[in-house]
């Protein structure tokens, strides 16, 4: 057996080595590890979830100017109301939700109070390809979008808005807060613990490689990394955060045998936005991990997932742990959630009991969302070859437009309409049209727009949509 090089021992996870490679993965990567599919976000940037993140952020809404008209609650009218995206990736959940969000925001009882949606980062190559497309300009120039820099391991940097020129500070941002974290804490330092026999114990990493390791940036590191734990008890307090250390002690005495990681460096970027807004605080969130207190029980050692970079399992319970601790409210929904966790918290000062924001998350995830949609999608692009083209055109109807789900029914769907009838021309050009607005190119040659349009020219220049 060769001889492994140690590249370093028993250190913390959110202190490893790997997180250093994830970092200059992405920074030397950029967009293209959205362009070549290399870090997936089908299944978290899609029209559906944007479409449930609109109906909890106008849940949300609604909570808050009930309470402002009845003098319960500080609305400035002057000021907009962030949405800040952490982590916005390709940029097509942005895309998605403005498209669903804004008309119908324009025609709400509140649309003179001012709203923005934030897209951040931290690789500014990202954020530069954000600011120069073209489908993003529309949304600049009406000012409802600007982007930022947001490095989750630098939070003093200042956070400056760099369309319209502004830098947010806590102590200028005084309307609430709203933040999406999709696929965010599953991708930024955490810790792992172990409880063996009772004893709550940290594991330390020992990371090592085939070979010296000068360059942590080169893409083929990951085939020669190995990780070995080592479960250390605790000699005392681990974290400066009194929180932090009650939600281990609540598993030391809970638990008899688990395996957990521990989100602290995501509940340190919580704390840092609970700073704006007076506090009061709206976070939307998915990703894949566990929600429930049984599901820490006899779990692996946490091993990444890789996908060009990686990704961990989040510890959603220890988030519901310290946002419930904290005294803020928790939406989540009583059943398992298999594809993907979706949950909403409302921090600091709570508009009406967040009643509005509840009453959203129960009927756009409660009742049906994007776990369940995509549990339907499993089975169901399983029979495109069996369906209908009417039947083709409802699951695209339903998906909201998903040109994901587009590209890979479209063999199926060719097929169907050079065999219908010329009466459903009408409604294929409409989806086709549907389908190329709501979708985000990525590259200039995109070849999806250009199925679309080979579609169309197909069916022929007499029939329009509606």
């Amino acid at each position: 057996m060769s001889k492994r090089h140690i590249l370093e021992a028993d250190k913390p996870l959110s202190q490893s080595l790997l997180w250093q490679i994830q970092r200059a993965y992405f920074l030397q990567a950029g967009l293209k590890a959205w362009q070549d599919d290399v870090v997936p976000s089908d299944i978290s940037s899609n029209p559906v979830m944007a479409q449930t993140y609109s109906q909890l952020v106008f849940g949300y809404l609604r909570d808050c100017f009930a309470a402002a008209q009845r003098g319960e609650f500080a609305l400035n009218p002057g000021q907009p109301i962030n949405i800040v995206e952490l982590g916005a990736g390709s940029g097509r959940l942005a895309n998605h939700f403005l498209q669903i969000f804004w008309p119908r925001y324009q025609q709400s009882p509140f649309a003179s109070q001012p709203i923005r949606y934030v897209m951040t980062d931290f690789v500014p190559e990202t954020v530069d390809f954000w600011r120069k497309h073209a489908y993003f300009q529309p949304f600049f120039e009406e000012g409802i979008l600007d982007v930022a820099l947001f490095d989750v391991m630098d939070r003093e940097r200042p956070f400056h808005l760099q369309l319209s020129n502004q830098t947010l500070t806590p102590e200028t941002t005084t309307n609430p807060v709203i933040l999406i974290a999709n696929y965010f804490f599953d991708s930024i330092p955490q810790d792992s613990f172990v409880i063996e026999d009772g004893l709550l114990c940290q594991n330390l990493l020992t990371l090592t490689s085939r070979q010296a390791e000068p360059d942590l940036s080169d893409p083929a590191i990951w085939d020669r990394l190995e990780l070995h734990y080592e479960p250390i008890p605790l000699a005392g307090r681990l974290y400066d955060e009194p929180l932090y250390n009650a939600i281990l002690d609540n598993y030391e005495a809970a638990l008899p045998e688990a395996g957990f990681s521990f989100p602290n460096v995501g509940l340190d970027c919580l704390r840092h936005w609970q700073q704006f807004g007076n506090g009061r605080l709206l976070l939307l969130t998915s990703d894949r991990g566990y929600t429930l207190l049984d599901s820490l029980l006899d779990q692996p050692d946490p091993l990444p997932n890789l996908h060009g970079s990686f990704s961990l399992m989040v510890n959603y319970h220890a988030i519901n742990e310290f946002i419930s601790r904290s005294g803020g409210i928790v939406c989540q929904v009583p059943h398992y959630q298999d594809n993907i966790q979706v949950l909403a918290y409302v921090l600091g000062q709570i508009p009406q009991q967040a009643q509005e924001t509840r009453l959203a998350f129960a009927t756009a995830v409660g009742q049906g969302g994007p776990d369940d949609f995509q549990a339907l999608k499993r089975v169901v692009e399983k029979q495109y070859a069996l369906m209908s083209l009417p039947e083709l055109l409802s699951f695209l109807r339903l998906s909201g437009w998903d040109a994901a789900i587009f590209a890979d029914c479209l063999p199926f769907l060719r097929q169907r309409v050079r065999q219908a009838d010329n009466v459903w021309h009408g409604d294929v050009v409409q989806a086709l049209t549907n389908i190329r607005q709501h979708y985000l190119p990525l590259r200039r040659a995109d070849r999806l727009v250009a199925q679309i349009e080979a579609l169309l020219a197909e069916i022929g220049p007499d029939h329009e949509a509606e």
